[in-house]
């Protein structure tokens, strides 16, 4: 079986090109994902349960933003727990506009999936950014 670590590994590798097949493909269908953004801001924000609607508000995102850049880099592995700082650049499609930072990345895997993604961004940067672009 594979490790929290390849597992993670596999998942983010993949993530840019085929985001629906690797949530297929790594994803437990009972996942548990948080993002510390109002929901009222950002679609994927708050908490999301069971992969189909994990991957719809994913799915969602990657049609209102291009990734120009997403590097991740496991910066500890801890048990079934692997943390993440990703740098990423994000160009909004409707306004064009870049949205850019850094966001921390907890994955819990067991049993060769992933159960639950908990991911830390500024919170009121993105929602701000949001408000501003999202209706362009």
């Amino acid at each position: 079986m594979r490790t929290p670590l390849e597992v993670t590994e596999t998942l983010l590798g993949k993530w840019r090109d085929d985001p629906a097949g690797c949530m297929a493909a790594y994803v437990d269908p009972e996942i548990v994902y948080t993002l510390n953004v109002s929901p009222d801001a950002l679609l994927l924000g708050g908490e999301t349960h069971g992969r189909d609607a994990v991957t719809v508000k994913m799915l969602g995102i990657r049609e209102q933003f291009d990734y120009l850049v997403f590097k991740p880099r496991i910066f500890s592995v801890s048990g079934d727990v692997v943390r993440i700082r990703i740098e990423y650049v994000f160009q909004h499609k409707a306004s064009g506009e870049l949205l850019s930072g850094n966001m921390r990345s907890e994955f819990t895997v067991r049993d060769g999936l992933i159960v639950r993604v908990d991911e830390f961004v500024d919170a009121p940067m993105i929602e701000s950014f949001m408000r501003l672009f999202a209706k362009n």
